[in-house]
């Protein structure tokens, strides 16, 4: 007979996990280029900006899912283990409710303030353009983080 309960936390876990990461990858490596080559920045970026906001509010939940099974599979079956790679495994988890706590509490709405300022006319070299660019470099820096970060964590499940 399965261990059903043991298939159930392991199927939070890496499904929090996949979300994220096919989330990041399909959004960041495929969809973003496209839609950034395709069209105008502006309007690219009016675009793909509010399907980042939502795909975070999708990784909270998808971080509720990696912590209940981490939890879960931490107080049932390794309690009596104290290994390096359990709190590898936590960092990484820890890094990633930092990374979308980050980004939907700070980086989100620095962005959007800095987006406002902006119009297509404006020269690459205003310090607004540059401002928001640096922001964007920022965000765009902690996604792969946070993808690298999955990644690990789905390594040490």
């Amino acid at each position: 007979m399965p261990n059903w309960l043991y298939l159930f936390v392991n199927l939070l876990y890496h499904l929090g996990l996949a979300v994220w990461i096919g989330g990041a990858i399909a959004l960041g490596g495929l969809a973003a280029p496209i839609l950034f080559r395709s069209l105008p920045r502006h309007q690219a970026g009016a675009i793909f900006g509010p399907t980042l906001r939502r795909f975070s509010r999708v990784r909270v939940a998808a971080l509720v899912l990696i912590i209940v099974g981490a939890g879960v599979k931490a107080l049932r079956w390794e309690s009596h283990a104290a290994t390096p790679w359990i709190a590898v495994r936590w960092l990484a988890i820890a890094f990633l409710a930092f990374s979308v706590l980050y980004e939907i509490l700070v980086l989100e709405r620095a962005l959007e303030a800095k987006r406002l300022q902006l119009t297509p006319e404006m020269a690459e070299d205003d310090p607004r353009r540059r401002a928001f660019g640096a922001l964007h470099r920022r965000a765009e820096v902690l996604m792969k983080w946070s993808l690298a970060a999955a990644v690990v964590a789905l390594f040490f499940s």
